[in-house]
């Protein structure tokens, strides 16, 4: 995780549950087609 993404996720805490949805879904999708590119 960059310190850019991470002061992103921080602002973010205090945005609207949208943005932090916005957030976190971007992160598990990047984690899912990694984990399907390894296998």
């Amino acid at each position: 995780m960059t310190r850019d993404e991470l002061n992103r996720e921080l602002r973010m805490h205090s945005a609207t549950w949208q943005s932090v949805l916005v957030v976190y879904a971007g992160m598990v999708g990047a984690l899912v087609l990694s984990a399907m590119a390894i296998v």
